[in-house]
């Protein structure tokens, strides 16, 4: 049954502000950080991609945005993205045009249930009906001013905050584990195929870091080219495949699939993922075992390791690349090169095209690129090493998005009383 909580407009509970329209010629190396769509992604919000307006600016013009800790972040576009809190890295930061914050102006309204609130489907559908725009939609604080929030007791507000944060929290630590994880495999493949650190090591007399059987697969010296001795360069297209297979509307009937786009924006490395989604156009059907690299620019930094699942039914969109490792190449090599400040250099030196939305990399010019120098016997080194790694990031992921199913689905029957807090916790103690 549910229940009829009071109903009120956010401006009665809710104080919401845009971040203001700074130009580019405010921009600065140092100075204040400004909080920018990418750093949303997160249960926390990020300086990631943020740039810098001068101290005199923001502590005149723009003090009345400077961000304080507790503070709710969300994208105005229609696309929305999940809203983040303030913690200290944030603070005192501003935050740019296309964000907005929010706050709990009433004892009525408690800050966690707020959060939840933003995040749920509640808020994007009455969002959804109130934004303006063709292509890509917008709201703004007209049409928050339009908006509802239906409010339970303060006591149920923080049970079901409480509830629903022990799932963000534990969501929060997968995407946590997995920027680890990644960065340790990234730092390794740096080590082995960028600086050759442990040739340079051997070339030098330092002691040994790896374990002997390790150690003794890097040759002892650098050749006047300045790479180990031995080792050969190889092409991208002597690492992978390129898989252009691709499948229609006519061809898949009703058939269901996971489908890899890139977002109108992100937090780093990740598209999005259309679960359930029908095939409406041409769409390259993903093979086992692949990795996804965009061809288009800005978006060339963009690399995903899709489930490597054999029976998945996943596409992605032609923005993407796909390959396919080869021989004595694996999958978690192919992925920390990818990756890697040096190839994405490489990437950026080959893009064509006149405007900068039509710039792209040519493929069959990118597989003919040097991509790295190195030994058959590195290579599969480096994926017994990384390859635990890269199956435990994705492990998480597929945990992760389960735990956000469950939230998604939890939420508003908690929100509207249908299903009580208590009734939660018993289900969970039973099944423990």
């Amino acid at each position: 049954m549910m229940e009829n909580w009071p109903r009120c407009l956010l401006p009665e509970v809710v104080t919401f502000q845009e971040g203001p329209g700074i130009l580019a010629k405010d921009f600065h190396e140092t100075g204040i950080p400004l909080v920018r769509l990418s750093g949303l992604g997160g249960y926390e919000v990020t300086l990631d991609g943020c740039n810098y307006v001068s101290e005199e600016k923001g502590t005149t013009k723009w003090k009345h945005f400077r961000l304080n800790k507790g503070d709710i972040l969300i994208s105005t576009s229609a696309s929305f993205g999940r809203p983040a809190v303030v913690g200290d890295e944030a603070v005192g930061a501003l935050f740019y045009t296309g964000i907005i914050r929010f706050r709990s102006s009433s004892p009525r309204l408690d800050e966690g249930y707020l959060k939840l609130f933003l995040g749920s489907q509640p808020f994007s559908l009455q969002a959804s009906a109130v934004a303006s725009g063709s292509v890509i939609q917008h709201y703004g604080p007209s049409h928050l001013k339009r908006m509802t929030i239906d409010l339970p007791p303060i006591v149920v507000q923080r049970h079901i905050a409480a509830v629903i944060s022990a799932i963000d929290e534990k969501i929060e630590l997968n995407r946590q584990t997995n920027e680890t994880l990644e960065a340790s495999a990234r730092a390794l493949f740096r080590d082995w195929f960028v600086d050759f650190g442990p040739t340079r090591a051997k070339a030098e007399g330092r002691p040994a870091y790896l374990a002997p059987d390790l150690w003794s697969l890097f040759p002892g010296q650098l050749g006047i080219d300045g790479v180990p001795e031995g080792w050969s360069v190889y092409t991208l297209g002597d690492l992978a495949d390129q898989h252009t297979g691709s499948i229609n509307p006519a061809r898949s009937g009703d058939e269901v699939f996971e489908h890899y786009s890139l977002p109108a924006f992100d937090n780093g490395a990740s598209p999005s993922l259309d679960r359930g989604d029908t095939i409406k156009s041409n769409k390259t059907l993903l093979p086992a075992n692949a990795v996804l690299l965009s061809k288009l620019n800005p978006e060339i930094s963009r690399v995903w390791m899709p489930t490597s699942a054999k029976d998945a039914k996943q596409v992605a969109s032609t923005e993407f690349l796909t390959f396919v490792p080869r021989a004595p190449a694996g999958r978690s090599l192919l992925f920390a090169m990818f990756r890697d400040a040096t190839f994405r250099q490489i990437m950026e030196g080959m893009v064509t095209g006149t405007s900068k939305s039509h710039q792209r990399i040519s493929p069959p010019a990118l597989r003919a690129v040097n991509a790295l120098t190195g030994a058959p016997a590195i290579f599969e080194a480096f994926e017994r090493f990384a390859s635990p790694m890269m199956e435990q990031m994705l492990a998480n992921r597929i945990a992760s998005r389960s735990l956000a199913g469950t939230r998604d689905a939890l939420l508003p029957e908690m929100m509207s009383g249908k299903i009580r807090v208590a009734d939660v916790r018993s289900q969970a103690s039973t099944s423990l």
